[in-house]
């Protein structure tokens, strides 16, 4: 089992990213089911208040860093080892490490044309890998007792949720119990991306660690919202002892 490291009102996990796969390797073989969710500052600033969210990500079996805001968090708690791992890069190693053992999965987002664009781009670049179903995120909950038992039906071993937040993070509370898969991940906005109808930001904004950034250019939408956010963060950053003193 991965070690896990109170933070603030959530947790972490401080391993790295062949011990998460490891990990993710071994729960499958064993049978076991885990579920993984990268945390960004939006999904530990949206917990404070959203109790559903907090305990989904409190129930995690794995919880990683996902953004370096979360990195710095960390250090204020005394983590120095934990680094940032995003969770694209991370469901990216579990397709290939699927591709290697034959693990069957299924994808569970993103809009019909963009799910099948992105079940034909991964088919193609990791060839031979065994896709055992898929189904778009824009379903009514009356929908979700059929898309579960399609998932169920697929004896699929990994599920990709790739929808918005906090969607994907309920769909992970509410069923993943009764789902017959050993792993799930949550993937945000991968799928678009593997679709080839977004990108990733360069990578030197992801050395930096300062994505939002980009964001906050090309998306003028996001700029007001990563602001709130970021004063959040110097809030929480500045007073951590404090509150987890109180």
């Amino acid at each position: 089992m991965i070690e896990q490291l109170p933070l603030g009102y959530l947790k972490i996990n401080p391993a790295n990213k062949e011990e998460l796969i490891n990990n993710i390797s071994k729960n499958i073989i064993d049978h076991n089911k885990s579920y993984c969710i990268p945390l960004n500052l939006s999904k530990y600033i949206m917990a404070k208040k959203d109790a559903k969210l907090r305990e989904v990500i409190l129930r995690a079996d794995m919880v990683i860093a996902d953004g370096i805001a979360i990195v710095w968090l960390c250090k204020r708690a005394g983590y120095r080892h934990i680094t940032k791992i995003a969770g694209i890069d991370l469901a990216e190693d579990v397709l290939a490490q699927a591709k290697e053992n034959n693990w069957r999965l299924f994808f569970l987002g993103a809009s019909p044309e963009n799910i099948n664009l992105c079940i034909n781009n991964i088919a193609k670049q990791y060839n031979g890998i065994c896709i055992a179903g898929s189904h778009h995120g824009y379903f009514r909950n009356e929908e979700v007792p059929r898309i579960r038992d399609l998932i169920n039906s697929s004896n699929a071993n990994i599920l990709l949720v790739g929808m918005g937040l906090p969607q994907k993070e309920y769909f992970i509370h509410d069923y993943f119990s009764k789902l017959n898969v050993n792993f799930a991940l949550t993937v945000g906005g991968a799928f678009d991306i593997w679709a080839g109808k977004k990108k990733r930001t360069p990578q030197v904004f992801q050395k930096m660690g300062i994505e939002w950034l980009a964001r906050s250019i090309y998306d003028k939408s996001r700029a007001g919202l990563i602001f709130r956010y970021g004063l959040y963060f110097i809030k929480e950053f500045v007073f951590y002892k404090v509150n987890n003193r109180n």
